[in-house]
């Protein structure tokens, strides 16, 4: 696989030659950003591996984990989703967007082209809602861990946790 850098490079390229009026040539953004995303992925987990199988011995152990220990088992975990919710400023432009959507269908005259008319404000609306429920499921995961990592582990969730890491780390391929 190709160096995030290369794949940067790659990404901007297609993205240069997008233009409005050729579908495909957005569409062609989608596979460079995919590797781009898996590359970086890949990286962050290779880069702590060795500290999350540390981790995971001392969770069966019945070692406690020191809370950088469970900041970084966050991050192997929901990092993608924290980073996502942190750095996302579309969310509140979302709901208002999906408010205006709803108030318009409710005034659309539904005859004539104005089924029409509320088909594409449903399409739309259905866009909206996709990338609502998105936010919020990424920011209820790491919601949960936080919510599970903040007592002391018992035996069951230190148990539970250094699966959860144990899984990461076989989907990683390290």
């Amino acid at each position: 696989m190709a160096d995030a850098g290369s794949l940067i490079q790659k990404l901007q390229q297609a993205h240069a030659k997008a233009s409005l009026e050729d579908v495909a040539s957005f569409e062609a953004l989608a596979r460079p950003l995919t590797e781009l995303a898996d590359q970086l992925r890949e990286s962050y987990q290779a880069g702590v591996a060795g500290p999350i199988r540390a981790m995971i011995g001392k969770l069966r152990h019945g070692t406690p984990l020191t809370r950088d220990e469970l900041n970084l088992a966050e991050s192997f975990v929901a990092g993608d989703a924290e980073a996502y919710t942190r750095l996302e400023n579309d969310f509140q432009s979302w709901v208002l967007e999906l408010g205006r959507l709803m108030k318009v269908l409710g005034e659309t005259k539904l005859e004539g082209k104005g089924l029409l008319d509320a088909v594409g404000e449903i399409d739309d609306a259905r866009r909206v809602v996709s990338d609502i429920c998105n936010y919020l499921e990424e920011k209820e995961r790491v919601v949960r861990f936080r919510r599970t990592t903040a007592q002391a582990l018992n035996a069951e969730y230190a148990g539970l946790l250094a699966e959860i890491l144990e899984q990461h780390l076989a989907s990683a391929d390290l």
